[in-house]
């Protein structure tokens, strides 16, 4: 993107139901653990084998037919990871008693409807998809109407993760690092303070994305921070992905400018440039035990990279396909595991042509990367349609690298915002904010696309974490109205990342 130029009462009546799973053990199988009691008050109890989807016990667990019943199960995780759920149940008659599903205080799921037609012979299950975090975590299916809930007979929990999320729920926090360094706070939406990324974590991210320059002013987003915050990501079960902007500063559609250490160097010694410095980062990543899941090749790069050598001029990507071969090589040769990502802002016109360009010059990558903000890229069906034809054309995995959407058009310093919109249908307000990423999340999922990012969810304005990398210290905030925590560090109640 073009950044710088541009219901807290009390239950009526609840059911409580304490479990103390089996660790799901990440497998080739999906890890399956049940749970059945005779009634209430009974605790449920119960595991099953990796591969075996036996039951143990019988009955169920009978809940009342009260409106704001819950029922809560503690699941313990042994990493954090996308998790399947499925509740087992039945209703005493043909009816629907839709309940919130939440892990960990978080929203998984609203108005989950569990629903039979034949009473009580119509058992049935219901699944969803949610994120747990390492560790225990409470799972809880709380009535939104009268007549409570339906009687539970098991809750069954399975991951095939493998270590490996199998959506990309991902957040760009390449200024968390700075905000830190001069005293930013954050808290979650109950004011409870915390490091960003545990609750970013709480809210459903697993894969952080950093921006790495290459000898910034500030020194931050360089080579020394990025390999500091790596450990930080690590440290804390998150995947990450390294996005080389190759530049001492932004790099965009708009501008794609050389590394003063570069700036004198041909297409043939800039090749070497982006080879060096891609397997250097790399390598000192993975010799510290933070080798990157994933890195980025340029950032949006429909316009070309490392100007102007590298830039895309009448069609002709001959250029920009040999820089971009000498960073995929210099990854898969620092690390064959550590996916590559081409991403481009051409979520509204020209995305085809782009990859059929790079593709014509032999040029090899993992993952296809897009850019999707609606003030400038267009509408959902849009967005649909390109992530649909990049994943057929291209036989590739689709991620949307970057979107943001404001939670408000008020300016939080003395730097305008970048974005003072608001798109149709989405107020700039906290719940239009969720609103808006919601929409773009499941769009692109149903789409098949593979994960999406928001990019700089904690970038709320602080002093001394200005935009301009020249002048961090005098420079404002662009991004403070498009961050999900507000200007007191507090996280949108209503922010999630969707499994």
């Amino acid at each position: 993107m073009k950044r710088v130029t541009r219901t807290s009462a009390v239950m009526a009546l609840t059911t409580l139901l304490s479990v103390t799973a089996v660790a799901m053990t990440p497998s080739a199988h999906a890890a399956m653990i049940r749970y059945e009691a005779e009634s209430p008050p009974a605790v449920c109890t119960g595991t099953v084998a990796a591969d075996h989807p036996g039951y143990s016990g019988s009955g169920f667990c009978d809940t009342p037919n009260t409106a704001g019943a819950t029922l809560t199960f503690t699941v313990n995780a042994p990493a954090a990871g996308t998790a399947n759920m499925a509740v087992r149940f039945a209703n005493g008659a043909a009816s629907s008693r839709p309940a919130d599903v939440s892990v960990n205080g978080m929203v998984a799921r609203s108005g989950l409807a569990f629903e039979t037609t034949g009473g009580w012979t119509g058992w049935t299950t219901k699944t969803l998809t949610a994120h747990l975090a390492a560790g225990a975590n409470t799972v809880r299916l709380a009535a939104t109407t009268t007549g409570g809930l339906a009687n539970i007979d098991h809750l069954e929990v399975s991951t095939t993760d493998d270590g490996n999320p199998s959506v990309m729920q991902g957040a760009d926090v390449s200024t968390g690092q700075r905000a830190s360094d001069v005293g930013a706070r954050y808290t979650d939406a109950d004011g409870t303070p915390g490091d960003p990324l545990d609750i970013l974590k709480n809210a459903g991210v697993n894969y952080v994305r950093l921006r790495i320059w290459n000898n910034p002013r500030s020194g931050y987003n360089n080579k020394d921070k990025v390999l500091q915050y790596a450990r930080t990501v690590k440290a804390k079960g998150l995947r990450l992905m390294v996005d080389f902007h190759y530049s001492d500063t932004w790099a965009d559609p708009g501008k794609q400018y050389k590394p003063a250490t570069w700036a004198g160097h041909g297409i043939s010694q800039l090749q070497t440039d982006v080879y060096n410095h891609t397997y250097d980062v790399c390598n000192s990543l993975k010799a510290q035990g933070t080798v990157p899941d994933s890195v980025q090749i340029g950032n949006e790069i429909n316009t070309g990279m490392l100007w102007d050598d590298g830039r895309v001029v009448n069609g002709n990507y001959t250029n920009l396909g040999l820089l971009l071969r000498a960073g995929y090589n210099a990854t898969k040769a620092c690390n064959s595991g550590t996916q590559v990502v081409i991403h481009t802002a051409n979520v509204e016109s020209g995305a085809r042509s782009f990859y059929d360009g790079i593709r014509a010059q032999g040029v090899q990558w993992d993952i296809t990367g897009l850019s999707y903000y609606c003030a400038w890229h267009g509408s959902l069906s849009n967005l649909a349609t390109v992530v649909s034809d990049m994943r057929s054309r291209f036989g590739k995995p689709v991620i949307i690298a970057e979107t943001a959407y404001p939670y408000t058009t008020a300016n939080a310093d003395s730097t305008r915002n970048v974005v003072s919109t608001e798109c149709s249908g989405y107020p700039a307000t906290p719940a239009g904010q969720q609103a808006n990423f919601a929409a773009v999340q499941n769009t692109a999922r149903n789409a098949g696309a593979s994960g999406v990012f928001y990019w700089e969810p904690t970038w709320y304005a602080v002093p001394g974490n200005g935009w301009d990398p020249a002048d961090i210290n005098g420079s404002g905030n662009e991004w403070d109205n498009m961050a999900v925590f507000d200007r007191t560090g507090r996280l949108n109640p209503h922010i999630r990342w969707l499994p």
